[in-house]
């Protein structure tokens, strides 16, 4: 914390004592603005996620939901990622063993690393392994938000590598407000809540002539509900040193604590934003002593524009970020955790009207993931059970991560032409280079047709891609029988029998492990927004999507009783006598979606309809296959040779309503509905009814009081789980809704 604050304090002072200097040498010729040059009609939201070129919410190259600062403080959500549910379409939540999947359009992967985090556009995924911050998506502390912007589907073409199923950019609030000078305000918001909720927060925006800034700093507690005894929870054993079941452990449903800090410095053309997270949350499902997650992130990032010209602006940005990670039992003991440092570098022209009729945007991105580090505890190891390693060599014997650096570098270029009032067409693409997977190029290409005012339709064809995560070629997971890449060609020569189905060895041996090739996702969009009045808006998108080479795991085992497994190459067996290692499943598989919504707003209320729906439409033999044995990363087979999206609800309504009967006191009103979900196995588990309703009464100018209601039905079905290990009794859900329960918050607003 300390080391965090004087962070803060120094950026404060490098903003003060230097841009003085930086100004004098900025020329007075040109004072357009990065933010001009991509300008927004009046009275719409600027998206800044999906391209670089065009910020106009109606006429965006991919389907976006945007989520405002009001819309989050009515969700009665715990947490962001709970927020984004209840708000997204195409955007579910589904439970992991280990993990909070954030699952789009129908495919809910093992990990969140083919998801893209970014704050005010900056990247925080992390490349080991885990992908976005858990210590921002899963965090109760939000109030620094100012909107939320979400790409449904594939965002590779401007971000590169990660964003295969979709994006979450987090825009925090600015020190931009009114155009007075010497202008500051303060917030300061407490809460308390059931089951000892606490959370205190304090920001305030500071503007004086051409320095803008804001800071917010924010505190949380939450002891979390005890887990019901149900479902997985109940069932699945604990592996751990204590036995029993899940249940039995200890753990708690969405127990948290966390700090989180974030703040931004602007002044004319500089900016620098840091964010720092400290969050610890019990992984409530996890069947080993390792079942407690700490997450400690920090982020910098510096950026400066040069206005060139008056149709020219070039944006340069370095950015530094320390991911620290840490394992734990419920009961403190240290089972692990790494470290990984990023550093970047971008930089981004924008040409506008430079030919006429033209919008231009080029761009070259480098970055650097330096994996394999000891954490803030000198920890580089993981374990799995309490008593059964050595703390003071585990760093060497259960190396989580080994030390090793990737750089990725990138090349990308996008286009927007206006042919006449009524047609826009733009094209982008995307070329980024892997010292490991190689060269990618990942295209856009679409056009925006506008009959009326009142008419727009887009069309466009883009891809999306993720390669395997850092872990595959550094290696890692000692003692956990991880096998890395380098060893692929190995297999061979280990000599690992291969049994028949009734058990008896064969002839054959285990074979090389096929080269890892990224995942890919081609599709095709189209979009149509209607507008009969400035009250009310509709908006459909339908899309089709064609997956291959899906990334998964493999597992090679074999019965202690048979054969003891010793090693691949330079990897390890892992204590339960075998390997496990990323692959590519063979086929491939395709998807149709539809995502409908209605927005409807009056002077005293605001109502958001919608409705997703996402079915597979066809795979290859292999796909089937590997889905009927149970074994797919996405599908599951019903039993009826139908397949279906496992663990995702393919059919989710949501109803989005907020009313301000009077002037001072609001009411917000959030329901998420779905009649099913299939299982790992295909076996159909019951939906789910989750109400959620909360108030704001502006008290006074100053005080604001609010107050919120978490599953106001208390819904108890089973929660969508996708890794399963176990029966049919086990793979109908967890018990991870919240019963019904609710908090009260009080702001003050200086």
């Amino acid at each position: 914390m300390k080391n965090t604050l004087l962070l803060f304090s120094l950026l404060s002072f490098s903003c003060f004592s230097s841009f003085a200097q930086i100004d004098s040498l900025q020329s007075e010729l040109y004072k357009f603005s990065l933010d001009e040059l991509t300008e927004t009609e009046e009275n719409q939201t600027a998206i800044s996620v999906a391209s670089n070129v065009s910020t106009d919410e109606n006429k965006q190259p991919a389907a976006v939901t945007t989520i405002t600062r009001e819309q989050l403080q009515l969700s009665s959500a715990r947490t962001l990622a709970e927020a984004l549910m209840l708000f997204v379409p195409g955007f579910f939540l589904v439970e992991d063993q280990d993990d909070m999947i954030m699952g789009f359009r129908g495919l809910a992967p093992d990990n969140n690393s083919k998801v893209m985090l970014l704050i005010n556009g900056h990247n925080v995924n992390t490349e080991f392994f885990w992908g976005p911050a858990d210590a921002i998506l899963n965090n109760t502390n939000y109030d620094y938000i100012e909107r939320v912007e979400v790409i449904r589907g594939a965002g590779s073409v401007t971000l590169g590598q990660g964003a295969l199923l979709g994006v979450i950019n987090i825009v925090t609030k600015q020190g931009e407000f009114g155009k007075t000078e010497g202008l500051a305000r303060a917030n300061m918001t407490a809460g308390v809540g059931l089951n000892r909720a606490l959370n205190g927060s304090f920001d305030a925006q500071l503007r004086s002539g051409d320095l803008k800034s804001y800071f917010y700093i924010s505190t949380s507690r939450y002891q979390g509900q005890e887990l019901r005894d149900d479902g997985w929870a109940a069932q699945q054993g604990n592996q751990g040193f204590a036995g029993g079941s899940v249940k039995d452990v200890g753990l708690r449903l969405r127990k948290s604590e966390s700090v989180l800090m974030t703040g931004n410095i602007e002044y004319k053309n500089f900016k620098i934003e840091a964010t720092y997270t400290d969050q610890i949350r019990d992984l409530y499902n996890f069947y080993r002593d390792r079942n407690v997650f700490n997450q400690t992130l920090t982020t910098i990032t510096g950026s400066y524009n040069f206005n060139l010209s008056q149709h020219a602006v070039l944006k340069a940005e370095m950015s530094y970020a320390q991911d620290n990670f840490a394992l734990f039992s419920v009961i403190g003991t240290a089972m692990g955790g790494t470290r990984e440092d990023r550093l970047g570098g971008k930089l981004l022209l924008n040409l506008n009207e430079l030919v006429p009729n033209n919008k231009l945007a080029i761009g070259v991105e480098a970055r650097v993931f330096q994996m394999g580090k000891t954490n803030n505890q000198n920890n580089n190891f993981i374990a799995n059970k309490i008593g059964a390693f050595d703390p003071t060599t585990a760093n060497q014997v259960l190396t989580m991560g080994f030390r090793k650096d990737i750089q990725v570098f990138s090349f990308f270029a996008e286009d927007y032409y206006t042919v006449s009032d009524k047609l826009e067409v733009f094209g982008a693409f995307r070329y980024d280079n892997h010292p490991f997977w190689g060269n990618n190029i990942s295209p856009r290409v679409g056009a925006i047709y506008s009959p009326t005012e009142k008419f727009i339709t887009r069309l466009s064809y883009q891809t999306g891609f993720r390669g395997a995560v850092g872990l595959h070629y550094t290696g890692g997971y000692n003692g956990d029988g991880f096998l890395r890449a380098d060893n692929y060609g190995r297999v061979n020569g280990a000599d690992i029998p291969v049994f028949d189905a009734n058990g008896n060895p064969t002839s054959d041996t285990e074979r090389n492990i096929p080269t890892v090739l990224p995942e890919r996702i081609n599709g095709i969009e189209g979009s149509f927004t209607f507008l009969p009045s400035k009250k009310l808006k509709f908006n459909a998108v339908a899309f089709y999507n064609s997956i291959t080479n899906v990334i998964d795991v493999g597992v090679i085992y074999r019965d202690p009783n048979d054969v003891i497994l010793d090693e691949i190459g330079t990897d390890k067996a892992g204590d339960w006598n075998g390997f496990w290692y990323f692959k590519n499943t063979p086929g491939s598989f395709n998807q149709v979606g539809l995502e409908t919504s209605m927005t409807y707003s009056q002077d005293i209320f605001n109502l958001i309809l919608s409705h997703s729906l996402v079915k597979v439409l066809g795979a290859t033999d292999e796909q089937k296959q590997i889905a009927q044995g149970g074994n797919s990363m996405y599908l599951a087979d019903d039993g009826n040779e139908n397949l279906h999206f496992k663990a995702y609800p393919e059919s989710v309504f949501r109803t989005n309503f907020i009313v301000t009967p009077i002037s001072s006191f609001s009411i917000g009103m959030n329901a998420l509905y779905y009649s099913k979900w299939y299982s790992p196995i295909g076996t159909v588990a019951d939906g789910g009814l989750i109400v959620n309703l909360s108030t704001q009464w502006n008290i006074t100018k100053t005080v604001q009081w609010g107050v919120s209601i978490k599953n106001l039905l208390n819904e108890k079905n089973l929660s969508p789980m996708n890794s399963n290990a176990g029966g049919e009794d086990i793979s109908s859900g967890t018990p991870a809704w919240e019963t019904t329960t609710g908090w009260t918050t009080i702001r003050l607003n200086f």
